[in-house]
């Protein structure tokens, strides 16, 4: 009976450690690349958008991962305004990429998602920048 019960909180211990590495970190190319596919199916782009916003996004996750491997080691504030660079400059490039029907389209689908987000967090939405 030890040896059964043994054996089976070793195979239960194997699974979850199975299971851990499963869920090992996205690359900013696999990121890049998933955002990339949600966004062309959304927006309906072009092949050269799809390269294009492609390109930005995956700049975008290689300088946030860059900040990720800072972490602790520079002032919050910092890093904080260091992300928002990073989003900011990613968001202008793609604005620039976009026709002005797709940018509508696009503001709607970030609007939803902000939305969706909160809502999760349970978490009143901000109010939307004014530009």
């Amino acid at each position: 009976m030890k040896k059964v019960l043994m054996m089976i909180a070793f195979i239960a211990g194997l699974g979850l450690f199975a299971r851990a590495q499963e869920k090992a970190k996205a690359t900013p190319a696999l990121r890049a690349a998933k955002q990339t596919k949600v966004l062309a199916k959304q927006l309906n782009l072009t092949n050269s958008q799809i390269t294009q916003v492609n390109a930005v996004l995956l700049e975008q996750g290689k300088g946030l991962d860059s900040l990720k491997a800072l972490k602790g080691t520079n002032d919050k504030k910092e890093q904080h305004y260091a992300h928002k660079l990073i989003r900011d400059n990613a968001q202008s490039k793609l604005e620039a990429i976009l026709t002005p029907d797709q940018k509508t389209k696009y503001t709607a689908f970030v609007d939803a998602q902000r939305e969706r987000k909160m809502a999760r967090k349970k978490i009143e939405p901000a109010p939307a920048p004014k530009n």
